[in-house]
């Protein structure tokens, strides 16, 4: 998910996503989520569990090696966890 912090006009906002090609869902903030999320920068990055809980968080790139690990990380977690559940 992307929240546009600068500039957040919608219909730009759509303009940039349909040339870019981005297939993620992103909003234009007026204020409300930078506020409620405590964005002090761009970019911010959140990882979130299976289970919504922030695991995660970078002001700046942390580049892509930080991102898989973390994100392997959960994945590995979130499986084990999947697996340990009664049905």
């Amino acid at each position: 998910m992307g929240v546009n912090t600068v500039g957040s006009l919608e219909k730009k906002l759509k303009e940039v996503m349909d040339k870019e090609k981005l297939t993620w869902r992103s909003f234009a903030d007026d204020g409300a989520i930078t506020s409620k999320w405590n964005l002090h920068g761009t970019p911010t990055l959140y990882v979130l569990d299976h289970k919504g809980v922030i695991r995660q968080k970078w002001l700046g790139s942390p580049g892509e090696r930080a991102i898989e690990a973390a994100l392997q990380k959960l994945i590995k977690e979130a499986e084990r966890d999947g697996n340990n559940t009664t049905r």
